[in-house]
Order: structure tokens, then C-alpha cells, then sequence
């Protein structure tokens, strides 16, 4: 399977069309419709609110002076739709957490 990215256009809520990149994921071809970007928006809201949920606990346990997240997102399409994936791999941060204490 050929795991190519292409660039695709994507609406925003607003009608606003922007070009992203995009990695298809499966057997279908990417085509030159526009994709709704609420799909993949979604997506990145519930995750962040279950991390951030995580965090608050993280953070009432460890009491750190200072708690950081950075988290990292793949557009691909697959079966037609947008859908965003966890990026791995050093190159794009996909989940890293970083806590400071200045005691």
C-alpha cells in the first residue's frame, strides 16, 4: 500500500477552503472534492479534552511549578472522510508531556 501524501482542500466552518496535506489510508483514491474540516476537529476536541482531564489529575498528584502538552495530528482520508490520526515519530511531536519543578 502506497502511503504517499497528497494535498487536498478542506472547508472550514466558516466556507473558507485551505490546502492540507493528507495521507490516504486504504485502497480509495484521494479526489479534488473539498472535505469538511469539522470532522477532523472534532477528533482533536475530545482528545483534548480526555488529555486535559488527565492533566488536572497529573497535575494535583505531582504538583508541578509548570505542566506542558504538546500533541500532534495526521490528516489522512479513509473511506472518503477526513480523520485525524496521532502522529508518531520524533520528527512531528505526537504526545509529549513536560513537567517543571522550581524547588
Amino acid at each position: 500500500m502506497d502511503m504517499q501524501s497528497q494535498i487536498i482542500p478542506i472547508e472550514l466552518s466558516d466556507g473558507t477552503i485551505i490546502k492540507v496535506e493528507a495521507t490516504p489510508i486504504g485502497e480509495q483514491q484521494v479526489s479534488f472534492q473539498s472535505f469538511p474540516f469539522k470532522e477532523v476537529t472534532s477528533v482533536i476536541k475530545s482528545a483534548s479534552q480526555d488529555i486535559a482531564t488527565v492533566l488536572q489529575e497529573i497535575s494535583v498528584a505531582a504538583k508541578p511549578d509548570k505542566l506542558s502538552i504538546k500533541l500532534g495530528f495526521e490528516i489522512a482520508v479513509e473511506s472518503g472522510q477526513l480523520t485525524a490520526l496521532i502522529v508518531k515519530g520524533a520528527g512531528k511531536a505526537n504526545l509529549e508531556i513536560s513537567m517543571e519543578w522550581n524547588k
